[in-house]
């Protein structure tokens, strides 16, 4: 009787302590893999075992895609990383693994290839095979490396665009349709500042900084550099200002780089990437700004998007992503 009493005790221990941990493994979803990473700037790169070391240290020298341009980088020359990088062998990748945002398999071959795995455990996943030339020299090996991470980069950005797309506000939504027909992958964060005729400002807040957002339609066409940034500070000294009289936002081009690219053939859309300050503040504010003017020669006119940043203390990238996500979904929507 004893015995019989003993064994269903066990057996109901041993029930308990299944179930506890079935509850357990159950919960750890990033080991499972049943959950996508929150870090979307993450990439895993996984190298086959017979990838030659020497080519794999000659990846890892090149395969960065510098933040443009953010305050740290400006004042000691110092360059970061939009992505942060991981490392492991072939025979590491577990199913532990298998939530990363970004994957990337390195093995070698007679010839460089970059091609998407059909296979993936997530359906918004980047999972990319790189093949790398065993023969080629290391400015190869450069240049393939900054297509690949360039090519993850565009990747997120069309993913921000595609997650926010009809997400902004109605009163945004029908401001851009109506004033400048166009649509804008935003979410539903951002709220009007002002509006007039052919101008929107928006604003978000978060835990540490605000963004501003300006959509406005300008005479002519801009094309160059002067042009551009003339532009860009007349209309920042105009509506970003702070509570200090005489106070206003300009871009900072004597301590600071202004990069200016042409995305397209046609002399239509230029970005412009820089740092604004706040001139006549005590309080040194300030932080990266991206641009973009579209030239419509039809109409002889242009619409000019600015994004301010200000997140002081916060690593830049993921900002700086998001802000070429919703300036490019103007154009690419």
């Amino acid at each position: 009787m004893l015995m019989q009493i003993f064994n269903y005790i066990m057996l109901i221990y041993r029930h308990l302590i299944f179930s506890i941990i079935f509850i357990t493994l159950s919960s750890c979803n990033s080991f499972k893999g049943t959950t996508i990473s929150e870090d979307s700037l993450e990439i895993l790169i996984v190298s086959r075992e017979n990838i030659d070391n020497k080519n794999l240290e000659k990846f890892k020298r090149h395969f960065f895609l510098p933040q443009v341009t953010i305050p740290e980088t400006e004042m000691t020359g110092d360059l970061y990383n939009i992505f942060d990088l991981t490392f492991i062998d072939f025979n590491d990748f577990t199913e532990y693994f298998h939530g990363y945002q970004n994957i990337v398999f390195l093995s070698p071959g007679s010839s460089y290839s970059i091609t998407e795995k059909a296979d993936k455990w997530h359906p918004s996943q980047v999972v990319l095979n790189f093949m790398i030339d065993t023969l080629s020299n290391e400015k190869d090996i450069q240049i393939m490396s900054k297509k690949l991470i360039n090519e993850i980069k565009e990747k997120e950005v069309s993913r921000r665009i595609k997650k926010y797309k009809n997400g902004e506000k109605a009163e945004i939504r029908q401001f851009l349709k109506k004033n400048f027909d166009l649509s804008i992958s935003l979410s539903n964060n951002f709220s009007i500042v002002d509006t007039i005729n052919n101008f929107l400002d928006l604003r978000r807040d978060f835990d540490k900084g605000t963004y501003r957002l300006i959509i406005s339609k300008i005479s002519g066409n801009y094309i160059t550099r002067n042009e551009i940034i003339n532009e860009v500070n007349e209309i920042s000294k105009n509506n970003i200002y702070s509570d200090t009289e005489g106070a206003f936002a300009n871009i900072d081009d004597i301590n600071a780089n202004v990069y200016i690219s042409k995305l397209t053939d046609e002399n239509n859309i230029f970005e412009i990437r820089g740092l604004w300050k706040m001139y006549n503040d005590p309080a040194p504010m300030g932080g990266p700004i991206l641009s973009y003017v579209i030239n419509d020669k039809k109409y002889r006119h242009a619409v000019i998007f600015i994004f301010y940043i200000f997140a002081p203390g916060e690593d830049k990238a993921d900002h700086l992503i998001e802000a070429e996500a919703i300036g490019k979904s103007l154009f690419t929507n």
